[in-house]
This record gives C-alpha cells, sequence and structure tokens, in this order.
C-alpha cells in the first residue's frame, strides 16, 4: 500500500515535527541549570535552620524574650528568603519562556526552509488511487499518488501530537 520513496526526508521530517512537540519538556532541563538557588539563599536558609534548632531549645514560657528575639530573626530571614525565592522564579520563567520561543522559532524556521527546499520532492507514494485528494496530496510534485514534503509535514504534526498527548499530558 505504501513506498517510500525518500527514507532521508521522511525521517528528517518526523524528528522536526517531533523536536516541534517536544520544546517545552526538552528546555526544562536548561533552565535549571540557570535557576539554581544561590549561595545567598542556601546561607539564609542554613541560618533559619540553626536559630530554630536554637530555639527549640530554649523554654518559650521561662525565657520569653529570647525566644521572641529569635522567632523576629527568623521571620526576618524567612520574608527575605520568601523575596529572593520569588525574584528567582521570575527569572526562571522569563529564562523558560524565551528559551522555549527562541527553541520553537528555531525549529520552526528550519521546518520551513526544509518544506520549502524539499517541495518537489515526494516522500512516499501510495499503490492505491485516492482519486479526488490525489492532487492535494501530490501537490507540488509530479509523482502521482505521491504525499509531497508539504502533506507529510501536515500529516505526521498531527500524527505524532495525537500519539504523544497522552503521554505528555
Amino acid at each position: 500500500m505504501l513506498e517510500v520513496v525518500n527514507g532521508f526526508l521522511m525521517i528528517y521530517f518526523i524528528i522536526l515535527c517531533t523536536l516541534s512537540i517536544l520544546v517545552p519538556y526538552l528546555t526544562k532541563p536548561i533552565v535549571a541549570c540557570f535557576v539554581r538557588p544561590s549561595n545567598e539563599e542556601r546561607t539564609i536558609w542554613a541560618e533559619i535552620l540553626e536559630l530554630k534548632s536554637s530555639q527549640q531549645k530554649i523554654s518559650m514560657k521561662e525565657e520569653f524574650a529570647a525566644y521572641s528575639k529569635l522567632q523576629r530573626k527568623i521571620n526576618k530571614l524567612e520574608s527575605q528568603l520568601k523575596e529572593d525565592s520569588q525574584s528567582r522564579m521570575s527569572k526562571s520563567l522569563a529564562i523558560k519562556s524565551t528559551a522555549q520561543i527562541v527553541v520553537q522559532v528555531v525549529v520552526g524556521i528550519v521546518t520551513v526552509l526544509s518544506v520549502i527546499w524539499f517541495r518537489r520532492e515526494p516522500i512516499v507514494a501510495l499503490k492505491g488511487d485516492l482519486f479526488p485528494l490525489t492532487t492535494i496530496l501530490r501537490y507540488p510534485s509530479e509523482m502521482p499518488n505521491a504525499i509531497s514534503t508539504h502533506m507529510w509535514v501536515l500529516i505526521s504534526n498531527f500524527s505524532i501530537r495525537t500519539l504523544l498527548k497522552p503521554i505528555l499530558s
């Protein structure tokens, strides 16, 4: 029923369509490298843990002033840590969005340029005749009953998205 005319292009466009779909998942590790907690945040966190452990050693009833003083320091450090982490998270979101857009644009440009470059190359030839769809499927290729690169990209993109949707959701 099917005859692969150009196997290289078939695999090439399948890989491009798959990359296009997986961009959000591929950029996560890239972003994770840029948005790790800073040394200052780690130091503050260690100090909070140290203050909490020393606070637990103090009796709240007997040494209320010392206990309250430690609690104020802890609250101050926790608010500073919260501000720092919110700043880091907003930076993370900006980097993630930018990385996704850049990679998606690059994959999109490569796909469009490849479709334009190989527009006359048939990818697959069908054995049967699909009379009403034959012209649409092969355009601009001249091979009868062929599927052109345009149609192959559309079919591959739709098929891969449908197949990966349950896995990625």
